[in-house]
């Protein structure tokens, strides 16, 4: 059995990657689409804080979509709503200055 080149497997990574990338900037214009402007600029920074966090809500509002439960854009306030469902029992952190 022959051992697959380094360059055979550069390429498929190269493949690979570049598949993620179209499926990512896909992921994005839809969204962009479904989510007012302020709800898509949360979107954004959570995607740079938790990306784990941003794939199961932009799944989850692209799902919401396919259904037909979603009527017109979805808002910042509702994104919230389903980030914070998502998160479940996880306690709000609160600063107190004394």
């Amino acid at each position: 059995m022959e051992q697959p080149s380094s360059q055979d497997a550069y390429q498929k990574r190269l493949e690979e990657l570049q598949q993620a990338r179209e499926a990512e900037m896909q992921r994005r214009s839809v969204l962009r689409q479904l989510l007012e402007p302020a709800a898509y600029e949360r979107l954004s920074n959570i995607r740079m804080s938790n990306p784990e966090l941003y794939l199961k809500l932009s799944s989850l509002v692209i799902m919401l979509f396919q259904r037909g439960e979603l009527k017109g854009q979805l808002s910042e306030e509702k994104l919230k709503q389903l980030a914070a469902m998502l998160l479940g029992s996880r306690r709000e952190t609160t600063i107190k200055r004394v």
